[in-house]
């Protein structure tokens, strides 16, 4: 029995049906990923700016005194350590959100979580903390709680055990 053409063109449309539907499939795909990344590209761009604003009131000393003025902080000094924590936090958010979209290797990510328990050890972060965890993603403001809790339970882990 041989196949009439009609047959043969049905069978030819089908595939090239699903040759198209295939296309278009992968063409979604590319076009989410680059979405992606052009969003995570503008992210950093914002991140970084910020942050380098940020880091400029810590290492200019008039900046400095304005911010101080401004926030009726005790002294430079406190104006200077809150822009220091500030410009690194802003990183580390970078870094979170890159991690939350897959963007970023899960070494270099734990990297960052335990850099983040370091500054939640020290005697002024939570003070700065309590300030400052509103001007921070709530997911971000989380897990940097999350690091905490771990840093205080790892603290009285070590004053019982001594």
């Amino acid at each position: 029995m041989s196949m009439n053409w009609d047959a043969i063109s049905t069978i030819a449309e089908i595939i090239g049906a699903f040759g198209v539907i295939a296309s278009l499939t992968y063409l979604a795909i590319q076009i989410r990923q680059s979405t992606k990344v052009a969003r995570a590209d503008m992210t950093k761009d914002l991140y970084l700016a910020s942050r380098t604003a940020i880091m400029d009131i810590a290492v200019n000393e008039e900046l400095t005194k304005i911010w101080a003025d401004i926030r009726e902080m005790e002294s430079t000094d406190a104006a200077r350590r809150w822009a220091f924590f500030q410009s690194f936090f802003r990183l580390y958010e970078l870094q979170y959100k890159f991690a939350q979209l897959d963007l970023l290797d899960e070494d270099i990510a734990d990297s960052y979580k335990l850099v983040i328990r370091m500054f939640a050890g020290m005697k002024k972060f939570p003070a700065y903390w309590s300030q400052s965890r509103g001007t921070f993603s709530t997911p971000f403001a989380s897990y940097v709680d999350q690091q905490i809790e771990i840093v205080n339970e790892q603290s009285q882990d070590r004053n019982t055990s001594s």
